[in-house]
């Protein structure tokens, strides 16, 4: 039987494996086993949180496994388990269901998946990005209590996803915490037109990007969309549209789109009207080809 006190093994140390191992061995749970082909990063990680060791997941038996490998490789890995029964094998994939498990571990041992919300990064906050995030939880009558259980202890909020609602689950997630950041990096990267380097852009840019998010969980949604599509400014719309076709034209399709997507919001507050919607819509559609 699976409970506070049992040992738990984290295979992978990668940004999630570690994350997921201090914030547990913080929590005051035991994590037993640390499975890294990377000598250097997994000892330090098995040091750091009192576990041993181990290059390879063959084999081990521990009542408790979290998978935090990469999606494709999960089922992989799961068939070197010998996972005892009663046990419980979890998955870290937002975008995969339980299947991947089931037919690779033992029928008697219990599956499940444990998704943080939250963007991690090697050089990231770890554990303190993982304290008040969201963590989708699935999984049985056992290992479903057990992950929520384990997620509370950690600083989680579990939230439970339908099992045939994961893909557009994990889509919200990863327009945010994957996609938003090629469109950081892109914006970033604008500031080499004007003679200054990413690292001066990333020191202005970053405080946006945080505030943008204080005021998504403060004010919610629509609130939260604001700017020039949301204010129906045409002219610096149009402005832009000139920009990005002299300098950056293949970021036109996207920031055409960005400003379509922010009208309905605005609308929604009541700071856009029909007309200045239509206008705006129009000065987008000038610069199709």
């Amino acid at each position: 039987m699976v409970d506070r006190s049992t040992p738990i093994t984290i295979v992978g140390a990668g940004a999630l494996g570690q994350a997921l191992a201090r914030s547990i061995h913080a929590a005051g749970r035991p994590v037993d086993t640390i499975v890294s082909r990377s000598n250097e990063r997994g000892a330090t990680l098995a040091e750091e949180v009192n576990a041993q060791l181990v290059n390879s997941a063959r084999d081990i038996a521990s009542a408790a496994v979290i998978l935090c490998v990469p999606d494709d490789h999960i089922t992989g890995v799961a068939e070197l388990l010998e996972a005892p029964a009663g046990g419980i094998v979890t998955h870290c994939a937002g975008s995969r269901g339980l299947d991947v498990l089931r037919n690779a571990v033992s029928t008697s041992a219990h599956v499940g998946s444990l998704h943080p919300v939250m963007v991690l990064a090697q050089a990231g906050r770890g554990p303190d990005a993982l304290r008040g995030a969201t963590a989708a939880i699935e999984g049985d009558e056992v290992s479903g209590p057990w992950l929520s259980d384990l997620a509370t202890d950690i600083g989680m909020r579990p939230v439970d996803i339908p099992p045939d609602q994961r893909a557009l689950y994990h889509l919200s997630a990863a327009m945010v915490g994957g996609l938003m950041t090629g469109l950081l990096a892109a914006a970033a990267d604008l500031w080499q037109l004007l003679d200054l380097d990413r690292d001066t852009a990333v020191s202005a840019l970053a405080p946006m990007v945080r505030e943008a998010g204080r005021n998504l969980e403060v004010l919610g949604v629509p609130a939260v969309v604001m700017g020039p599509a949301a204010r129906g400014d045409t002219g610096t719309i149009q402005k832009h549209l000139d920009e990005l076709a002299d300098h950056a034209p293949h970021l036109l399709p996207l920031y055409r789109e960005l400003v379509l997507l922010s009208i309905p919001y605005a609308q929604e507050q009541g700071i856009l009207d029909t007309d200045t919607a239509s206008a705006v819509q129009r000065v987008i559609d000038s610069t199709r080809s």
